[in-house]
């Protein structure tokens, strides 16, 4: 008869091959499973607070969701608007030709300041209109492309309400089916990483939103177009360390150069984001995120580079949990591994 741990290991290795399988073929789906199960784990604490008030648990995961859909739209009713304003101006200025004209402006001071080059050779208003010429014709395929997107967000309010749920009693079934020579090892593993993982996720949740309100007022203030978006990028791009705020920070410094024609706003925006990146490094971090993941940062950056190559943007920003889970288990095995050894 064939032993026990060899029909494990096959069903485990055919687990992995389905999965793989399923991830090659359903890549955007388990993308957006991977998002709700994220909001899950964020969101579970609250569930969890209300629960222990005598609610039932679906009513408390229906009040969770209830709670997060009504600022959703809040924040929908009050950006849409602004959002709208914004792009139709930038339509407008495209449209009269104005974008074209700073963008020769800019060439020109460009050459002035720069010996090396000559004026009109970098020809930026005819590749920029090159450039949207050549990505009208692709606008049917992006409308397609959203439209296809957009149905399948269907999926996360749904798996989002049954995680919030059912998120504990799956867990408790998983772990059940844990051997018990391993149970105390496994528990262990979960505790340490739910540990980290959850307060620097929830952490960096509230510096994430922090950054990008103070980078949108700052911005506001010293008069940059499009701040309410740049604070947006900016708070989203925060989940990804040392890289995200440097992208960030490059990217309004583009967009005042191309809309103003000059460079009188990069000096200050050079400080605001200097001002602000202070006050996390300060004051957000060790008092909200801590040091609830412990990587050094050259581990981070690799992470990071990693991350991007193979699952771009959203792969840069679950990097570093990532490594944070898979140091907690090696760590723990190791640890395991020695005192078996010892004992």
């Amino acid at each position: 008869m064939t032993p026990i741990p060899w029909i494990r290991t096959i069903l485990l290795i055919a687990g992995l091959l389905l999965l793989g399988v399923v991830v090659s073929y359903a890549g955007n789906l388990v993308v957006l499973v991977l998002i709700a199960a994220i909001l899950a784990y964020l969101l579970s604490p609250f569930v969890n607070a209300i629960e222990r008030r005598g609610v039932g648990r679906t009513l408390s995961a229906t009040l969770v969701f209830i709670a997060l859909s009504l600022v959703l739209a809040l924040l929908v009713v009050v950006m849409t608007p602004i959002i709208a304003d914004q792009a139709a101006t930038l339509k407008a200025q495209w449209e009269a030709g104005d974008l074209l004209q700073l963008l020769n402006r800019l060439e020109s001071e460009l050459a002035a300041s720069l010996p090396i080059l000559e004026p009109g050779s970098l020809n930026l208003a005819e590749s920029a209109h090159s450039l949207v010429e050549s990505q009208q014709s692709k606008l049917i395929t992006y409308a397609g492309d959203a439209l296809s997107i957009m149905g399948d967000m269907i999926v996360v309010p749904f798996v989002l309400f049954f995680l919030l749920r059912d998120g504990s009693s799956i867990r408790k079934k998983l772990v059940s089916l844990v051997p018990n020579r391993y149970f105390e090892f496994t528990m262990g593993v979960l505790y340490k990483i739910d540990d980290s993982l959850g307060s620097y996720l929830r952490g960096q949740s509230l510096v994430a939103l922090v950054v990008g309100v103070l980078t949108a007022l700052g911005l506001g203030i010293l008069g940059v177009d499009y701040y309410l978006m740049l604070g947006l990028i900016t708070g989203i791009a925060n989940f990804i360390p040392y890289v995200g705020f440097v992208i960030s920070a490059l990217l309004t410094i583009g967009v005042s150069i191309f809309t103003t024609g000059g460079f009188g706003q990069v000096l200050w925006i050079v400080v605001i984001f200097g001002i602000v990146q202070t006050l996390e490094n300060v004051v957000l971090q060790p008092f909200i995120t801590g040091r609830n993941v412990s990587l050094h940062p050259v581990s981070v950056l690799l992470a990071i580079l990693i991350g991007g190559k193979i699952g771009g943007v959203l792969g840069m920003a679950l990097a570093v949990p990532t490594v944070a889970i898979l140091k907690v288990i090696v760590v723990e095995t190791v640890v395991t591994l020695r005192r078996y050894r010892l004992s």
